[in-house]
């Protein structure tokens, strides 16, 4: 048993030292399967330290009924704790080719794209990101849920 101890404090170190690449991943459902447009929905981001990298994906629920479009547009502005904004535009490929993205889910159909990657914070600390979608729907039909997932990039260097 004495031998197998050193073997099990290394193993304990190595797994709780290695962490979560998970920054994010949370989902907001829609009421009534329709996202208004004056309304982005909120995330906070809890960034550990400003010099990682990170990959931003967006994962978005149609009802293929009911949507109409080939993608969705999505408006995104980034705010630090220092009170930097950053804006951009996105969009979630949905259909390609005449054909359905993602994979089916019940009546949805679920897509993601990768909206940024190696993507740095300029603070650490708690970020909000609003995403709101950019069609010329006041009431956009057939949106399901929105899921942001914001994951620790890994950085192999060549030299």
């Amino acid at each position: 048993m004495r031998r197998f101890l050193p073997l099990l404090a290394f193993s304990f170190i190595l797994l709780t030292s290695c962490g979560s690449k998970q920054v994010l991943d949370e989902e907001r459902l829609f009421a009534n399967d329709v996202w208004n447009s004056v309304t982005p929905e909120i995330f906070e981001i809890q960034v550990p330290n400003n010099d990682d990298y990170y990959h931003i994906d967006i994962t978005v629920a149609v009802d293929t009924l009911l949507y109409r479009y080939r993608e969705v547009p999505l408006k995104l502005t980034l705010k630090s704790p220092a009170g930097e904004q950053r804006f951009f535009n996105a969009t979630v490929p949905l259909q390609q080719e005449g054909r359905w993205r993602g994979e089916q889910q019940g009546r949805y159909r679920v897509a993601s794209a990768r909206i940024r990657s190696y993507f740095s914070f300029n603070h650490a600390g708690t970020h909000t990101l609003e995403v709101g979608q950019l069609t010329s729907q006041y009431n956009l039909e057939g949106i399901h849920s929105l899921a942001v997932t914001v994951t620790k990039a890994k950085v192999e260097y060549d030299f």
